[in-house]
């Protein structure tokens, strides 16, 4: 009898002492928000390929809370092999680099380029779009619709008039894609400044309102294109539009808009003839180098360029972007 008291108790303590510890394989997926449909799409397709891998995942939604990240970050970091953080927060992302050093185990930033530096733990890795490529596609895209098109000038006066929507100021994706944008116009020999050039902050009411603003303030016969720094501001641009009669099938009140992201409405929007266009960053390959990087302890750039033929720097690898467009 007192023979099998022992085992269980031995049984029971050994129970309470595992439970801290995750089984090998184990990876936390720590992510500011999981309510941007780029940021499920990338989740999904982590855990695809991870599973293939025999990796198991712990995910952490902080709901846009930074406060939330930190915590959650600073709690469960341990109980995991490998760590995969989507974040714009400078704390969160110093604390993930922090704490990965203390353990040793390996850090990919994900889909948002953290704004720390990480290149003193040689473990840790950014994977994410290529921003300045999705400015230069945005141009590409526009110009090619304004050839087709034969001029979309309809003031005469020799001035490309479109409405620029940014996402967050000073945020560097931001930055990146306005920059390109305007470079690749100027390249093709377009003549700016734009109608109008403000924040949008990403969000869809705020586009909308910018929009609304804008038809007012110009006319609506004074703009000949939109572009946005992704898909859910051309979205809200897109609204204030067909609230004042264009973009509902009819070509002659029709104005170009165009996105970057690949958002499921932006898709639809396009396919049905509402915007013009998008760019869809390669989420697939996003998620694929993410999970060799944190379960091939050999893998290196140079390994990377070749098998992905992709541009990578300072352990900055970043993907491609394709267009869809209708015009």
């Amino acid at each position: 009898m007192k023979a099998v008291l022992l085992l269980k108790s031995f049984m029971f303590i050994s129970a309470v002492f595992s439970l801290p510890s995750m089984a090998a394989g184990e990876t936390n997926c720590f992510y500011i928000s999981l309510k941007p449909e780029i940021i499920a799409k990338t989740d999904a397709l982590i855990k695809d390929y991870g599973k293939k891998k025999n990796i198991s995942f712990m995910t952490h939604d902080a709901k846009s809370n930074s406060l939330n990240q930190v915590f959650q970050i600073d709690s469960d970091f341990k109980f995991a092999d490998s760590t995969i953080v989507i974040t714009n927060d400078t704390t969160s992302a110093q604390n993930a680099i922090t704490l990965s050093k203390k353990q040793k185990t390996p850090l990919v930033f994900s889909l948002i380029k953290p704004q720390v530096s990480f290149l003193s733990y040689p473990k840790a890795w950014f994977v994410g779009p290529n921003e300045s490529q999705a400015g230069f596609m945005q141009a590409d895209m526009l110009h090619e619709y304004i050839q087709k098109k034969g001029s979309i000038d309809k003031n005469h006066n020799k001035i490309l008039d479109i409405v620029v929507i940014r996402g967050e100021k000073s945020n560097p994706d931001e930055i990146t894609r306005t920059t390109s944008l305007m470079s690749g116009l100027i390249t093709h020999g377009h003549i700016l400044p734009t109608l109008s050039d403000t924040y949008g902050n990403w969000d869809y009411d705020e586009a909308y309102n910018i929009m609304t603003i804008q038809i007012k303030k110009q006319g609506i016969d004074n703009i000949e294109a939109v572009v946005a720094n992704s898909d859910e501001m051309a979205l809200g641009a897109l609204k204030a539009l067909q609230e004042n009669g264009y973009n509902k099938g009819d070509s002659d009140t029709f104005i170009p808009v165009f996105g970057i992201g690949g958002n499921n409405d932006a898709i639809k929007a396009i396919d049905e003839g509402k915007i013009s266009g998008t760019v869809i960053p390669d989420l697939d390959t996003l998620a694929k180098i993410t999970i060799e990087l944190i379960t091939e302890k050999n893998l290196t750039e140079q390994k990377i360029r070749e098998t992905y033929n992709l541009k990578v720097e300072n352990r900055n690898v970043l993907v491609e972007y394709s267009e869809k467009k209708n015009f």
